[in-house]
């Protein structure tokens, strides 16, 4: 019995890798039967510095590819005879690619869908650009039309991974020609675009019928990044309709550090600083600066039914309505404590700075109400305006002394994504939220595809925490104080370039935290430092 056992283990094993050899098995699909339509997510790896031939072998069982055209040689801007494609069919990540295809390529339009058989095609590089030859009309079987995606990235983002996004229909919002352009200046020929994150260089070809238009003081653009033979990328628009107006982002009065956490007790000693991109007299332009919190108790206790105008324990407002500031010079809001890091601290404001100054309560309960004029009366604790709890917090600052909840601030900045109490629901009527502004960090207003034009329409997003604007600073730590907020004095130093020809940001603002010593923190430690926001015209 046990020879007999043995002899039949023995057969079973002999068939089972007789029939595993005649199975190819896929390493990107373990366990199943391969589909036959890939992903170009799949298929741009596969080139490596030398031609590759497709079939599938090397397409891991597939042969065919679902894509939709976002290519249209209509205007004659895109490079002549190639078709590109592209699909998010592998873990929704939108890739794209170009097809080598001829006079053919331009009967297909933008949102035309499309099953091309690409086996015995060409993988290749030609003039820079990554695509495939060797197929013809006949690879392709009409799906009819389908839904157009679009990537919203920065420049900086297309530069770190150009292979992510070459071929596919890319946006980059709120940008502007840089330098800025002379008068009479078109956007024909090779120009750079800059969003606040990188510079792009963008062509127009001088035949095309929009090559004569003025460019944008800001724009969203749309279109194809393509490479080039010396390696570097090159952004094509396909059409007038893709390039949109965005208005301006100019601002007057910029935000470029904050200090949350002062040495010892924070009431009365807490500040903004800021910066003027020209010459305010606040006697004939009044501002003022909003301060919100957002703990779990606030939620409860005040429902966010008027963004920055709510009051109660959500948001403080304070009037700046005399003095002035010159361009170009830093202007601080802050309290009566008047010292650089804390009530230890050995340097106070100089009696020369530009320092407007507040009364911020220190004892009592919750008797801070600012200068008023929200909907509800403030009602914030004796701690300052910054509550170093890990809960989101901001400060905005807004021309003139009415603030409503469709106020739009001069500048905004948030900090932090903690707490219990909701910051956004679109769901409400009105938006629960606080509204932003054209800067660096958040955007009013991003472009999508209209699904049944395929042009780029204009969508509101008017919202901390709406589409795209979700970036906000972490409350500051550094080597020494890994763990916030930590009681060390550390300021938040938001340095970028502002250029003020083009009334926008060049260089977005980053964080760079300052560690303040009491002993020896003066005014030009938070002046001089390397990272502080500059002025270029």
């Amino acid at each position: 019995m046990k020879m007999k056992y043995l002899v039949n283990l023995l057969l079973i094993i002999s068939i089972a890798a007789v029939s595993n050899s005649c199975t190819k098995t896929y390493k990107n699909y373990p366990g199943g039967e391969p589909n036959d339509v890939g992903a170009i997510l799949d298929v741009r790896p596969l080139y490596k510095d030398q031609d590759v031939v497709l079939s599938k072998d090397n397409l891991y069982g597939a042969s065919k590819l679902a894509v939709v055209v976002i290519s249209d040689h209509t205007e004659k801007n895109l490079p002549e005879g190639l078709l590109v494609v592209q699909d998010n069919r592998r873990l929704g990540l939108v890739r794209g690619i170009s097809i080598e295809l001829g006079a053919a390529a331009a009967k297909y339009h933008t949102g035309d869908s499309l099953l091309i058989d690409i086996t015995g095609g060409t993988l290749t590089r030609k003039n820079g650009i990554l695509l495939i030859t060797g197929l013809t009309e006949s690879n392709f079987t009409s799906r009819g039309k389908g839904a157009v995606a679009i990537n919203a990235i920065t420049i900086a983002q297309l530069q770190a991974k150009p292979e992510n996004y070459e071929s596919t229909l890319c946006l980059f919002n709120k940008s502007s020609l840089n330098p800025a352009p002379q008068p009479g200046e078109v956007i024909s020929g090779t120009k750079k675009i800059n969003d606040g994150f990188g510079d792009l260089v963008m062509y127009t070809d001088p035949a095309v019928s929009y090559a004569q238009k003025t460019p944008n003081a800001l724009g969203a653009y749309v279109g194809i990044p393509f490479g080039t033979p010396e390696g570097s990328i090159q952004f094509r628009t396909r059409n007038e309709d893709d390039i949109v107006n965005m208005g301006s982002s100019a601002q007057d009065l910029l935000i470029t550090g904050i200090q949350s956490d002062p040495k010892g007790g924070d009431g009365g000693y807490e500040y903004v600083q800021m910066m003027a991109t020209k010459d305010i007299d606040f006697t004939v332009t009044p501002y003022s600066i909003v301060f919100c919190g957002n703990a779990g108790t606030a939620s409860s206790n005040t429902p966010l039914d008027a963004g920055w105008a709510t009051g109660g324990q959500r948001t403080i407002k304070w009037d700046i309505t005399t003095g002035g500031v010159q361009k170009g010079k830093f202007f601080y809001f802050g309290f009566q404590g008047k010292k650089i890091n804390g009530s230890a601290g050995a340097h106070s404001f100089p009696a020369t700075t530009n320092y407007y100054q507040k009364t911020f309560t220190t004892s009592g309960t919750n008797p801070n109400k600012g200068d008023g004029g929200l909907v509800r009366a403030s009602a914030f604790s004796t701690s300052g305006p910054w509550p170093n709890s890990g809960n989101t917090c901001g400060v905005a600052i807004f021309k003139g002394t009415t603030v409503t909840e469709t106020s739009v601030p001069e500048d905004v900045l948030f900090v932090a994504t903690g707490g219990g109490a909701a910051v956004y629901d679109a769901n409400k009527t009105p938006t629960l939220g606080y509204r932003i502004c054209n800067n660096d960090w958040y955007s009013m207003y991003s472009v999508s595809i209209d699904p049944v034009t395929y042009k780029p329409v204009v969508v509101p997003y008017l919202h901390y925490r709406s589409n795209g604007n979700t970036n906000s600073m972490p409350y500051p730590v550094n080597e020494a104080h890994p763990t916030a907020a930590t009681d060390a004095g550390l300021f938040s130093m938001m340095g970028g370039v502002y250029n003020v020809t083009l009334g926008r940001w060049t260089s977005a603002r980053k964080q760079v935290v300052v560690e303040l010593f009491q002993a020896t923190a003066t005014i030009d430690t938070l002046e001089l430092h390397e990272s502080v926001t500059k002025l270029v015209e």
